[in-house]
């Protein structure tokens, strides 16, 4: 789990009767000068605080109300006076983005965001926009404090410092907003974002599906991976790379000797354990499991988002459902497997009924005999952080329940790819990466304004779980069938979630339809790359090369394609 985390507010339907709007307009500055961390020998101690842009506007006169739209944008600024213990770690006249970067490197990041307005509207007294309960350390303090903008129905806009913990109380020292303000803006919502992957032998999206991309955590050419549990910024060289290839694999349902999902025979992405099986030294989990890069930008402009849905036809074989208490990893919001899995599916009983829990402890997970060994099934995660601060969990289009939510990284531009502190990155570098920001990667530091290698943080994990000085070493997930997968940076209704129905070999969203056999790389158009495409596969091995559907790959796939190939397609 990451050492950040954000905590949401509710969301509304339409505007409340009789709200009155101030000079409503598309945005609204908050004066957050004087703001402070501030434990008083005669007085109260780390009190909540607030500040609004009707009494606070900035600049200093008229109030500031938004309108009601599909969607918000916020940002935070400003500059710092520190004294005391905390002094000592953030210099006084540090920016609030300077602060963020010492207290948790890429921190500074969460200060400028968008979420989508799910339900439009401004019904409600409160109204979210974004909430971020920060935990980290300062001077060695650990500390605890909620930042939160919101709307009220009147469109006045708010930010709140609150729920504020710091354990040394006067000894902490203070810190106080010498200049700062809060913008909250009108942003007219991106169209939603689907990419969805049929796992036909490779990770490859499918054609004409969004833009995430899919890859082995522990690919090589994204060199070498971190350190394990206590070493994890830390570059080391002794653990290897390409172990989730190596442990995972493509294989037909005929071959598994299972039911294709929906009754028909398809390809399947047999999952790694999210450990090394040859050595069990815990730093070597780290590289384990699948990357995705959600890759919305610039179409989505912000750096990471709170609202998203992931959706996956899955089967957990017999073996794995009777002797492993954890199942699957399903979803690792830490960029680089830094740490404990988010998302698991639990089977407590050894062989009894499922869980499944975001971002909670196991006993508050959620019970549901839809899922069970040796049967496929539709799983479905909503996740609305931003406002509803939920997750909704969905089984063949039934709702099983809420559990918790949580943001996910995705910071880097494809079009300018830039580290976390503004360094751009190699061109030799995304090009030996294919495009995808490395998970292991650092900038330099040398950045101005930089206070050190700072990561690309622009991917999350699946079937991948390192672990924690607290919770044990992981490798937490075990094999399990995944036929189709989609992703989206939205988050799906209940109704939209129904309707996709249960597990299909045709897909979710993107289904396959009848298609042309001779067509071998997707591509609509049949040509020499077909035939070179299955040429590869067929040697290989590939089980997509089995043409006939026999399960077996030999002469007899070779002499079906060619004559496919030569028949060609209307």
């Amino acid at each position: 789990m990451r050492r950040i985390a954000l905590a949401g507010a509710a969301a509304g339907v339409a505007l409340g009767v009789g709200t009155v709007f101030g000079q409503p307009d598309n945005d609204a500055v908050i004066n957050i000068t004087g703001m402070e961390l501030r434990c008083q020998i005669f007085g109260p101690c780390f009190p909540d605080q607030s500040r609004d842009s009707e009494s606070h506007p900035f600049p200093p006169g008229t109030p500031q109300y938004l309108v009601p739209a599909s969607g918000y944008s916020f940002a935070i600024d400003g500059v710092v006076e520190t004294s005391g213990l905390v002094g000592l770690a953030v210099p006084n006249g540090s920016t609030i983005a300077e602060m963020m970067e010492i207290i948790e490197p890429g921190a500074s990041r969460l200060l400028r965001g968008y979420s989508r307005n799910l339900l439009g509207g401004l019904p409600l007294s409160k109204n979210g926009v974004f909430a971020q309960t920060f935990r980290g350390e300062a001077a060695g303090i650990e500390l605890s404090i909620t930042i939160d903008t919101w709307v009220r129905n009147d469109g006045a806009a708010f930010f709140e410092i609150r729920d504020i913990d710091i354990p040394l109380g006067i000894l902490f020292g203070t810190v106080k907003v010498t200049s700062g303000t809060t913008g909250v803006e009108v942003w007219n919502a991106s169209a939603r974002q689907e990419t969805e992957w049929h796992f036909e032998g490779d990770l490859g999206s499918v054609a004409g599906s969004g833009p995430s991309m899919l890859r082995y955590l522990d690919d090589p050419a994204f060199g070498t991976i971190l350190g394990g549990i206590g070493n994890e910024d830390n570059p080391d060289p002794s653990i290897p790379t390409g172990v989730t290839e190596q442990q995972s694999s493509f294989a037909t349902t005929a071959q598994l000797g299972i039911p294709g999902p929906g009754g028909k025979d398809d390809v399947v992405y047999v999952t790694s354990p999210a450990r090394n099986l040859t050595d069990t030294d815990p730093k070597n989990y780290r590289g384990i499991g699948l990357a995705l890069y959600p890759r919305t930008q610039p179409a989505f402009p912000g750096t990471w988002f709170g609202q998203w849905t992931m959706v996956w036809d899955m089967y957990i074989p017999h073996d794995t459902w009777n002797n492993h208490e954890w199942a699957a990893a399903l979803v690792h919001g830490n960029h680089n497997n830094e740490g404990g899995a988010d998302m698991f599916i639990r089977n407590p009983a050894f062989g009894g009924g499922g869980v499944i829990g975001f971002d909670r402890q196991p006993g508050q997970y959620l019970s549901t005999p839809l899922i069970t060994p040796g049967e496929w099934f539709r799983l479905a995660f909503a996740c609305d952080h931003m406002q509803g601060g939920i997750g909704r969990v969905y089984v063949n289009g039934q709702l099983v329940g809420e559990t918790g939510s949580d943001w996910l990284y995705d910071s880097v531009d494809p079009g300018d790819p830039r580290y976390g502190d503004g360094e751009a990155v190699d061109p030799a570098d995304w090009q030996a990466w294919g495009e995808f920001p490395s998970p292991w990667a650092r900038s330099s530091g040398t950045e101005p304004g930089s206070v050190g290698p700072t990561p690309l943080a622009s991917t999350f994990c699946l079937f991948a779980d390192l672990g924690s000085a607290e919770f044990g070493p992981g490798g937490r997930s075990e094999v399990v069938y995944v036929a189709n997968m989609y992703f989206a940076d939205d988050a799906l209704s209940g109704a939209e979630i129904a309707a996709l129905g249960g597990p299909d070999a045709d897909g979710i969203v993107f289904k396959k339809g009848p298609g042309c056999p001779a067509d071998f790389n997707g591509d609509t158009v049949v040509n020499t790359l077909d035939f070179v495409a299955f040429l590869n596969a067929f040697v290989g091995g590939d089980p997509k090369a089995d043409f006939n559907g026999d399960t077996v790959v030999n002469t007899l796939d070779f002499v079906a394609f060619l004559n496919a190939f030569v028949a060609g397609c209307p």
